[in-house]
């Protein structure tokens, strides 16, 4: 299953009954425990887990951060043993998602100027999936257990267009919004039927759209064009964030379109970051002014807040247990709500955990004695 809740990960780091109000003190803290450090591939210094499966295989990418940051696809096996992924010849490659086979997609470099959208066996043999007809550049974000690829790809007009494989390496074209520039596909539900990720317009203004099977797209948010998608479950139904009152403030599109927005009355801006398969969510937003804290919301749109403390929550499995961090240390909060303090690896100050698996193993990031920042796991208890 594909990571996207850390475009706020180290940003924060660096600087179906409703639930009531909870606060800090209602419920026990958990003894704190630590992460298994990942660690790197050989020469490099800083990792990162980008998609885990249910078999605790997981992909992402390791970097030496050397000037400009390369990237090196990586994969772990549920041991949490690193191994190159190949690449095409060039500098850089990175895996992005990999589905119950062991299959992985992501993107490589052919050279200095193309770079393709790539597949990896599970005996890590790399295949350049087909760029769109006249193009030069393309990347794969997620792929399902049947073998259905979808991501983005650069068309014979210049304009990046949403992108999906078919499982006989056929290259479709998805497009985008009228007059857009830009699209790409970030999500596809198990049955291939649905796809889902962001599209601009003609003014260069993002929307959260959809695709269906047929290929045809929906604009989800035609009437806020400030929106940003932040995750997707089995079923379709999208999290995310929608501009109100001059803030993002945390929202659902139901697989009908219905936009619903969460429970989030103050003032300043909240998200939504992680969306369950019964479409109860977690994110977070400032209780108070400066301070992001961590919340949930279930399938009404309730809200539950974890904590008063600074953090987010990043991910929520079936049962309801959030993961995410608190002051820039990574955090669990169980169905009801009792926090577990996860750690740093030893020496560390900072960690954050942004994905949890149906097993209840947890994948984050944190840093070591040196200041560097490892891919790590918990494995489930």
């Amino acid at each position: 299953m594909k990571l996207e809740r850390s475009r706020r990960v180290l940003a924060l780091g660096a600087s179906l009954v409703i639930l009531p109000l909870m606060l800090p003190g209602l419920a026990a803290a958990g003894a704190a425990t630590g992460p298994i450090d990942l660690g790197t591939l050989p020469g490099d210094q800083y990792s990162q887990v980008n998609a885990v499966n249910d078999d605790g295989v997981m992909v992402g990418s390791s970097t030496p951060l050397e000037g400009q940051i390369k990237y090196h696809a990586a994969k772990w096996d549920a041991r949490g043993r690193i191994s190159a992924l190949p690449s095409l010849g060039g500098e850089q490659s990175k895996a992005t998602d990999v589905n119950s086979a062991g299959v992985a997609v992501g993107w490589a470099d052919e050279d200095f100027s193309n770079r393709a959208a790539v597949k990896w066996t599970p005996d890590g043999t790399v295949t350049a999936l087909p760029y769109l007809p006249g193009g030069d550049y393309a990347t794969a974000n997620a792929i399902t257990d049947g073998g259905v690829i979808v991501g983005a790809g650069r068309a014979a007009d210049g304009k990046i267009h949403a992108v999906r494989w078919n499982p006989d390496g056929e290259v479709v074209d998805l497009g985008g919004l009228p007059g857009g520039s830009y699209a790409n596909a970030d999500w596809i539900t198990p049955d291939g039927r649905t796809i889902a990720g962001t599209a601009s317009d003609s003014a260069g203004r993002n929307h959260v759209v959809r695709w269906n099977l047929a290929g045809a797209i929906t604009d989800l948010s035609p009437g806020n064009p400030y929106s940003t998608p932040e995750d997707m479950n089995d079923f379709g139904v999208i999290v995310g964030s929608a501009e109100l009152n001059g803030n993002p403030k945390p929202v659902r599109w139901e697989l009908d379109g219905r936009m619903t927005w969460l429970e989030y009355p103050e003032s300043g801006p909240a998200w939504a970051n992680a969306v369950n398969d019964a479409g109860a969510a977690a994110g977070g937003g400032y209780l108070v002014f400066g301070t992001e804290s961590p919340v949930k919301w279930d399938r009404a749109g309730a809200r539950t807040t974890l904590s008063t403390q600074r953090g987010l929550g990043y991910d929520i499995d079936r049962a309801g247990t959030v993961v995410g961090l608190e002051n820039n240390i990574a955090t669990k909060w169980d169905s009801a709500g009792t926090r577990t303090v996860l750690g740093t690896l030893p020496g560390g100050t900072y960690s954050v955990a942004d994905h949890i698996t149906a097993n209840g193993t947890i994948v984050g990031l944190s840093d070591n004695e040196n200041g560097r920042t490892h891919a790590v796991y918990w494995p489930a208890r």
